[in-house]
């Protein structure tokens, strides 16, 4: 994220419905400006999760996964994070068209 020279973040949640395609959208559309830091946020329902990727954030905070790596399905399968095809690509255009930095913080209920 540190190549963005914008101060300003704007957090999306995403649970990769129709419904949360468009409100990245509209995000997207009516408030990124270009540098902004693009923060898409998924939260995933209390589970057993395994020791690893997984648990990270759990003493230091939600690790931040790039946008570039959200689009790997080996790195996300590891995250339990399965995005759709029309969300990636919502990302993807954003991050090119308007030189966004965006992350994912890969959050879960404890």
């Amino acid at each position: 994220m540190s190549e963005c020279a914008g101060e300003r973040r704007v957090g999306v949640v995403v649970d990769f419905s129709a419904c949360s395609q468009k409100a990245l959208k509209w995000a997207v559309d009516n408030v990124v400006q270009e540098g902004d830091h693009l923060i898409l946020i998924t939260i995933r329902p209390e589970g057993n999760y395994e020791q690893g990727e997984m648990q990270l954030g759990e003493a230091t905070g939600s690790p931040l996964i790039p946008v570039k790596e959200f689009s790997d399905p080996i790195i996300m399968k590891k995250y339990g994070i399965h995005p759709d095809a029309h969300t990636l690509d919502i990302a993807n255009s954003v991050a090119t068209q308007k030189g966004v930095c965006m992350c994912i913080p890969n959050l879960h209920f404890v």
